[in-house]
């Protein structure tokens, strides 16, 4: 008997039509109280809390972090990566969907 293999596609809520922009905006405010310290003002990784961690902190305007899907960005945030934990408790869907557009619009 073979087995069956079934995909699970999850997609993300839609947020409504907005500008990038404004799309970004609640995901600054976030970043700003939440992220900073770690990633830094200039979202680059070199934030206060650097010295203190063992990995270096994802640098968000990288090549490398801009590459990643927002599927990929959305489950780091929510389940954590490396150091980081993940923010599944403190953000609601929609804020983690916020802050994805933030970092996407730190692309060069």
């Amino acid at each position: 008997m073979g087995a069956i293999i079934v995909s699970t596609i999850i997609l993300l809520p839609f947020l409504p039509a907005l500008a990038m922009e404004e799309q970004a905006q609640p995901g600054k405010a976030l970043f700003q109280q939440y992220c900073q310290d770690c990633h830094g003002p200039q979202r680059d990784g070199r934030g206060v809390l650097r010295p203190f961690l063992e990995q270096d902190p994802a640098n968000l305007t990288s090549q490398m972090t801009q590459a990643k899907t927002d599927q990929q960005l959305f489950s780091i945030i929510k389940k954590g990566g490396g150091e980081m934990h993940g923010w599944a408790d403190t953000f609601t869907d929609e804020q983690v969907l916020y802050l994805v557009h933030y970092i996407r619009a730190l692309s060069p």
